[in-house]
């Protein structure tokens, strides 16, 4: 790995070397405190020779002295020193375990000896430093060489007998605090470098592109776990729905030899989002007015049914199979002007039938029919039902979840594309971090959410959600049979005082139904029928008597007398779901259900005055 790799896993793993410093912090003063304190009493001993005049015989005995002083400092440990302090201050203890608390050290080039003892007690620990310095002293003139009067050769003086200790030896809790936190920030740094080591997912683009080796089309951000449905469609304006129309523009240069396009989305394991990816591109290539049509061909977990809202039960199977044709289970999804293509049942031998020779002639129809056509497969590690297809097509394009591919699964994929003779058009990275740059040129920030105890303890409206609605348009809460001219609209029925956020009221609403009760269409100043939407035109034998505004068209309901409408006319689009699933959650403040009807009421006030037309 290289260094910029390494950096890059302390940028995103940093949290882990501060909870590991602040946890190796914590264990030293914790065990500080936990620990029983041990004073130290320390005396010093000085070692001369007794005789010499002249300087040399000092220079010699000085020498000789200073050569002794390791054999003293291991007398000073010896049950012969220890046994008699033992016995004179009634220890209870062996010399061994005596000898282990206490410290020798003899400076160089000295005849001094320091001899330090440590004890629970202060008091004891300066009664066994001094006892043993006296006993030490009495045994090294014992055992020394005697002079020729037989006298002792060596003198022991104590230069400092130790006293009782006021602060603890141990434990040291400045040098606990500095090693735990040292030994924290160690065991962190090494945890992100193992993690590193043996994590093999794809976390950067750089590292899908080094292992794919196609280059990286585009990138599409992690979404929150409460959000629904492709997000061109639900916040179009947002940077996750521009980086699809980025992928879009990217796929245009790559098949920019070709007025038709027609590819596979893949990946290599499942729960990658190839799915939701591709209908999100198949969207952004529909906004362009092409002639789009996204295919299920996950004959196995299809999603993109249940993604879109449509029938499912009808399909790509139920072509395959002879029971339909195309053109009778291809469907249009609401206003996008995108058609789709479900899986049908599932078959029991998914991959025979993508196989098959009506496949390929299915396949050769639709591409031929249809500008672009985008098929949704299964994951290249599980089945071979992607390469299969995307032989009949102009490629493949592999999408990549950064937090759940790894790289030898990832090289597989791509390994067997390349040996089925498949030309990867690009690699998609999924769930990458949305970018926080505010110095964007387009960068939109998102509105601050209310605390989720404000919105569970917010008081509740009592107007009934789905009166203002933000998709249901003002035709519908008039019966459809009615042509509302600018006069209608202008009369006292709807005045501006009725449509405020303040009258929208349950009691409201009923004065203004009961007011635009009496209206009645204005055959002499409707506008020409040439002029009127081709949707409107069923609305035409309708009868006039019967406009009403009833409460229950509120409802986002039609009334039971509206004639029946083409079926190729219907609407089938599930955004009306959708949203009446957001006006119907209960975490919604008043001021935001009030919120559309102000902006719709501030549109129609700023609506310029049309000039009356005269019936031609």
């Amino acid at each position: 790995m290289s260094q910029h790799q390494y950096l890059a896993a302390f940028r995103r793993y940093w949290y882990v070397v501060v909870v590991a410093t602040i946890v190796g912090t914590l264990g030293g003063w914790g065990l500080s405190q936990v620990a029983t304190p041990v004073y130290t009493a320390t005396s010093s001993l000085y070692f001369s020779l007794n005789f010499g005049g002249s300087a040399n015989d000092l220079n010699q005995g000085s020498t000789y002295t200073q050569n002794q002083m390791l054999s003293f400092a291991q007398l000073a440990v010896s049950p012969l020193v220890l046994n008699p302090v033992i016995d004179e201050l009634g220890l209870d203890t062996t010399p061994k375990a005596l000898s282990d608390a206490i410290g020798v050290s003899t400076p160089q080039n000295t005849v001094i000896l320091e001899l330090s003892v440590s004890n629970t007690d202060p008091a004891q620990a300066a009664k066994i430093a001094n006892a043993v310095s006296a006993s030490l002293g009495e045994k090294v003139e014992q055992i020394a060489p005697k002079s020729v009067g037989g006298g002792t050769t060596v003198a022991v003086r104590v230069i400092q007998p130790a006293s009782a200790p006021t602060d603890p030896s141990s434990p040291n809790t400045r040098l606990n605090l500095v090693a735990g936190l040292v030994l924290g920030l160690l065991l962190g740094s090494l945890i992100v470098v193992l993690r590193e080591l043996l994590d093999t997912r794809v976390h950067s683009a750089a590292i899908a592109t080094a292992v794919t080796g196609v280059p990286l089309l585009g990138t599409a951000d992690r979404e929150k776990r409460r959000a629904v449905g492709p997000v061109v469609l639900r916040d179009p304006l947002s940077n996750a729905a521009e980086n699809y129309r980025q992928l879009r523009s990217n796929l245009e240069f790559v098949a920019v030899d070709s007025d038709t396009l027609g590819f596979v989305v893949t990946s290599s394991v499942p729960g990658e989002g190839k799915s939701l990816i591709a209908l999100n591109l198949a969207l952004a290539l529909a906004e362009g007015g092409r002639k789009v049509l996204l295919v299920d061909a996950d004959l196995r977990r299809p999603m993109v049914a249940a993604y879109t809202g449509l029938p499912g039960e009808a399909g790509l199977t139920s072509v395959l199979v002879g029971r339909a044709t195309a053109a009778d289970v291809v469907q249009t999804w609401g206003d996008t002007g995108l058609k789709v293509l479900a899986s049908g049942p599932i078959p029991p031998n998914p991959s025979e039938l993508l196989s098959s020779r009506a496949m390929a002639e299915l396949v050769d129809s639709l591409v031929h029919e249809y500008e672009v056509v985008v098929f949704d497969t299964a994951p290249m590690v599980a089945v071979a039902d992607a390469a299969i297809l995307a032989r009949m097509l102009d490629g493949a394009l592999l999408v990549a979840d950064r937090t759940r591919v790894h790289r030898p699964q990832l090289a597989q994929t791509m390994d067997s594309l390349e040996k089925s003779g498949v030309r990867v058009l690009g690699l998609v990275l999924n769930r990458s971090t949305p970018a926080k740059d505010r110095h964007a040129y387009y960068y939109r920030p998102q509105e601050p959410t209310k605390p989720w105890w404000r919105r569970m303890f917010s008081r509740r409206s009592m107007v009934p959600p789905v009166a203002v609605t933000p998709v249901a348009p003002v035709a519908p809460l008039v019966a459809p049979a009615v042509a509302i001219t600018a006069d209608a609209v202008a009369a006292d029925a709807l005045t501006a005082d009725a449509l405020t956020a303040d009258a929208l009221t349950a009691d409201a609403l009923t004065k203004a139904a009961q007011k635009a009760a009496p209206l009645k269409a204005a055959p002499q100043k409707a506008a020409p029928q040439e002029d009127a939407p081709q949707e409107d035109a069923p609305q035409e034998d309708a009868p006039q008597e019967d406009a009403t505004v009833a409460l229950d068209a509120l409802e986002l309901e039609f009334p039971e007398e509206e004639p029946q409408a083409d079926p190729a006319d219907v609407d089938d689009s599930p955004l009306d779901d959708e949203f009446e699933d957001d006006l119907g959650d209960p975490t919604m403040d008043d001021d935001e259900l009030l919120e559309p009807a102000n902006a719709g009421t501030t549109a129609k006030r700023e609506l310029p005055d049309r000039p009356k037309q005269t019936k031609k």
